[in-house]
């Protein structure tokens, strides 16, 4: 009796990670299928919307001792706008000469000084008051060490006006590790950033917002709650507009980069604010579903079922776990279902990550990168063991900058 207990236990501990399995398999099908056709329908739109207006613009860069590239990230921004927006810099609470260099480069400059008060979340806040004196029609949020796309200032804002929503342009981060790790890296954030946004967006659903390269309607901007001290700002924003009636869509022609640190303190101190910020926002999950269940909006269920996946190192690690323990169980009882379910879906999440890299990551990210998962999982079980402990990050801490700029890749895709 006390082993078919546990097999009813191992089974039913099994199902969350079996159904985020589905989900992810599902939103990278429909990338798989239907990605391409829905970047090919952006540029024919753009073609055909040439000689349209562009909505006014402000691009709102937060920066917190960024000295050592924010200069030439304003030079950047300016140039991409060839006249047809305002660069705004927010030295926030800056003890280096970000304020002047950012000055220097031609950008407006406001500057915020709170020590209590510290995060990403407090700096935007201070932009959107700055920037209420006299609203542009769309706000586009660019991290400090970002560059952008040629159509980055044409497509994001321009679907955000039409739409009044929210829009996620495609951050292509590039891993500064030229390591297993680093490709690892690289692999899990272009399935977060690029593979399942196409998909989700070939369905008609929405996506998270993601930190930078948001473009926020000023009708959207109105609403947002405040953001406070939060870990992940950018996902808590997209779901508070979410629950808001604007869910957000996502534009993969409007292009992003941003660097990965190469490692050491830097790599912990993002990863442990990015892993932990997501898995605090995923308890969010219910209130999706809920919310979406009584409003019947199939957005907010689809936002919700996407919360229910983990950070990919997390995803394989809890995989392998439930699969050891449910193989254990079933040796002692003869009862297979339950590790047969969970090697099927295995099975699938594997092929999966092996289609979505042959389709979208195998020119910037090497097959044998795979074999650097374990690896990488290992110098990832700090950052989960504090959070699930109690010890998880409460305040935002910056990462540290290479000083060096992104390269904005043009292989995100064959």
């Amino acid at each position: 009796m006390s082993i078919i207990i546990l097999n009813t236990i191992a089974i039913l501990a099994s199902l969350p990670w079996v159904f985020a399995a589905f989900v992810f398999c599902g939103e990278s099908l429909a990338a798989l299928l239907f990605g391409r056709d829905l970047k090919r329908g952006i540029r024919e739109r753009r073609q055909r919307d040439e000689a349209a207006s562009l909505p006014s613009l402000a691009v709102l860069i937060p920066a917190h001792n960024e000295e050592a590239c924010i200069e030439r990230t304003a030079r950047h921004v300016i140039d991409r706008l060839a006249g047809n927006g305002r660069v705004v810099v927010i030295a926030d609470n800056c003890e280096d000469d970000t304020a002047a260099l950012a000055k220097n480069a031609g950008a407006e400059v406001i500057e915020r000084s709170d020590a209590k008060l510290r995060g990403k979340g407090y700096a935007l806040e201070f932009g959107f008051k700055h920037l209420s004196a006299d609203p542009p029609d769309v706000v586009f949020v660019l991290d400090a060490d970002c560059r952008v796309g040629r159509f980055t200032f044409i497509d994001a804002p321009r679907l955000a006006d039409e739409t009044g929503r929210p829009v996620q342009s495609l951050n292509l981060c590039r891993s500064g590790e030229t390591s297993a790790s680093g490709a690892v890296s690289e692999l899990g954030i272009r399935f977060k950033n690029l593979i399942r946004p196409l998909g989700l967006n070939a369905m008609g659903l929405p996506c998270h917002l993601m930190g930078t390269g948001m473009a926020l309607p000023w009708s959207a901007v109105r609403k947002i709650p405040s953001l406070g001290g939060e870990l992940a700002e950018d996902m808590k924003l997209g779901v508070d507009l979410a629950l808001a009636g604007l869910p957000t869509l996502f534009c993969p022609t409007a292009r992003v980069a941003s660097g990965l640190p190469a490692g050491g303190e830097a790599f912990r101190s993002q990863r442990t604010r990015w892993e932990q910020g997501h898995l605090s926002t995923a308890k969010l999950f219910p209130a999706l579903v809920v919310a979406g269940l009584l409003r019947r909006s199939l957005s907010l269920v689809a936002l919700g079922l996407d919360l229910t996946i983990p950070p990919l190192s997390l995803f394989v690690l809890g995989g392998a776990a439930l699969f050891a323990l449910n193989l254990l169980i079933s040796v002692l009882s003869g009862a297979w279902l339950g590790t047969a379910v969970l090697a099927a879906a295995g099975v699938c999440f594997a092929f999966t990550i092996l289609c979505g890299w042959a389709a979208y990551c195998r020119r910037t990210v090497p097959l044998k990168t795979i074999l650097g998962i374990p690896w990488y999982i290992v110098r990832k079980l700090p950052i989960y063991a504090g959070y699930f402990l109690g010890r998880g990050q409460t305040s935002w801490v910056r990462t540290a900058r290479s000083g060096s700029p992104s390269r904005l890749s043009t292989k995100a895709s064959p």
